[in-house]
């Protein structure tokens, strides 16, 4: 008779805190006295720079410095290379398993679930990636295609979901140390020596071709960002503390505040906006541990999401919230989302700029050299630090898309590649609602760069900082299509 064994398999979800497949399987270990496993399954596609299956430069760096900082919570932890179904398969054979593992929104990660349990083995899938129901529907029973109309929906279950209680760690009976030590594919959890098994290459899809990107900026300067669920918390209490989410309405757009260091002279925490992006996309934080904190620093619970007698900052970074929510809502119920225009009227309708123009100009916009100074900024900053204000995120989408034509999809796998924050749904629904064709009402948006540097960077700060050029350097920038003749091409691309 095989041993029984509880499996924690760890994804992204690096915290204690509010996490439901590691709260479930300390539970099931305990009340059955069963012992327990934490466990991280490296896959091959999570080392390499393999630019079709995109997992970027800043991503494989995060994980190998994240992890092991994770894995010292716990008195045993095993981390292995494999591929994660066939291993778990594998572990059947010498233990009667229970596997708690939290869901996701991804197509392949529910065939792996299938493939484990066409194989016999026990395994839980937690409710996690969104907090609201994947299922939700409007009162007619349609998915909701637009955000408005999702948010009125969702609003009082968002804020209402209570985050779980940190795990307790203490008196788990973990695998017995013989019994680990015999386990397939372990790897030795230390940051260096992670490190050394991740591609150091950062390579990118371009169509059918393949970009390097070493060859067009340096590689970015990750070491300042928080690594751990403490870390992320801090620098969010610090934000909740020094009032930055109550004036989040006003100050979340400005480009010139996020230039700003912070006390310790920081760049990845100065600004006024949260930074909680990474955090959120890793998991060392959870979205519902997000919304208590500030409902705790208000002593507030935000029930209508048009109230004018509370903080509308917190209003405004609660919707936010929500926003990620649906996005990741419609890349759960639409993978195709990833490659497809979320409207079918612009399914394969728009005349992209191609062949040597579309690369040249894709190229400029990657190395910060459009034309337009706050999108050349904003190429720099992503470039230098694996991470792009949100404002200015919206800025180089819609002037790649609109002004020099680029098909979006070239931008969302840049992002892709670059962003240490990475969230594939929000980088998605981000580069489909830029290029206009995702889900928004809205039939085109053509942003004006320079009345965006003028609205949102008016002392200059954000563009001096990133590019180190004066006003007049700045003045006489000469962009690759002059504004308004792109305006006048970008109505006819899309047949408006």
């Amino acid at each position: 008779m095989k041993p029984s064994l509880v499996v924690y398999w760890s994804r992204r979800d690096l915290r204690l805190a509010d996490n439901p497949a590691l709260c479930a399987a300390l539970e099931k270990s305990k009340a059955s006295n069963i012992p327990f496993l934490p466990l991280f399954i490296l896959e091959n596609y999570l080392l390499e720079a393999n630019p079709h299956f995109q997992f970027g430069y800043p991503s494989r760096w995060f994980l190998a410095n994240a992890l092991p900082k994770f894995a010292e919570q716990f008195k045993h932890f095993l981390l292995v290379k494999s591929r994660a179904a066939q291993y778990l398969i594998s572990l059947q054979k010498s233990f009667d398993l229970t596997i708690f593992v939290n869901d996701d929104i991804y197509v392949d990660f529910y065939k792996q679930v299938e493939k484990l349990k066409a194989a016999g083995v026990n395994i839980e899938v937690c409710t996690d990636a969104l907090s609201v129901d994947k299922d939700t529907r409007s009162g007619e029973g349609n998915k909701y295609s637009v955000f408005t109309p999702f948010k009125k929906s969702v609003w009082a279950k968002f804020i209402s979901k209570r985050p779980l209680p940190k795990a307790d760690l203490d008196s788990v009976i973990y695998l017995a140390e013989e019994q680990l030590s015999k386990l397939p594919n372990q790897l030795e959890i230390k940051a260096d020596n992670l490190w050394s098994l991740f591609s150091k290459n950062r390579l990118m899809s371009y169509g059918d071709a393949v970009i390097d990107l070493d060859e067009l900026t340096d590689k970015p300067e990750l070491a300042e960002w928080y690594l751990t669920e403490a870390e992320a918390l801090k620098s969010f209490g610090s934000f909740l503390d020094s009032g930055a989410l109550d004036q989040y309405s006003i100050n979340r757009d400005s480009l010139e505040l996020d230039a700003e260091l912070d006390e310790s002279g920081n760049r990845p925490y100065g600004g006024k906006t949260s930074k909680m992006s990474l955090a959120l996309a890793w998991g060392l934080v959870s979205a519902r541990s997000l919304v208590s904190l500030i409902q705790k620093h208000f002593g507030e619970q935000f029930d209508n999401p048009f109230s004018t007698r509370v903080s509308a900052g917190a209003l405004i970074y609660i919707s936010e919230l929500i926003w990620r929510e649906f996005y990741r809502y419609q890349l759960y119920h639409q993978p195709a989302l990833l490659n497809t225009e979320f409207q079918k009227r612009f399914q394969g309708t728009i005349n992209w700029v191609d062949g040597d123009t579309a690369r040249s100009r894709f190229i400029s916009w990657i190395k910060g050299e459009t034309g337009y100074p706050v999108v050349d900024a904003a190429m720099k900053q992503i470039a230098k630090t694996g991470w792009m204000h949100n404002r200015a995120r919206m800025v180089v989408a819609s002037i790649l898309t609109k002004n020099l034509g680029v098909d979006w999809r070239h931008g969302q796998e840049y992002f892709r590649a670059t962003l240490i924050d990475l969230d594939e749904a929000s980088n998605n629904g981000g580069w489909q609602w830029g290029a206009s064709v995702g889900a928004d009402p809205k039939p085109i948006r053509i942003f004006n760069p320079e009345l965006q540097a003028k609205n949102y960077d008016k002392s200059g700060a954000y563009q001096e900082l990133w590019l180190g050029h004066n006003n007049v350097l700045r003045s006489v920038a000469v962009p690759i299509v002059e504004h308004k003749v792109a305006r006048d091409e970008a109505l006819i691309r899309y047949g408006l």
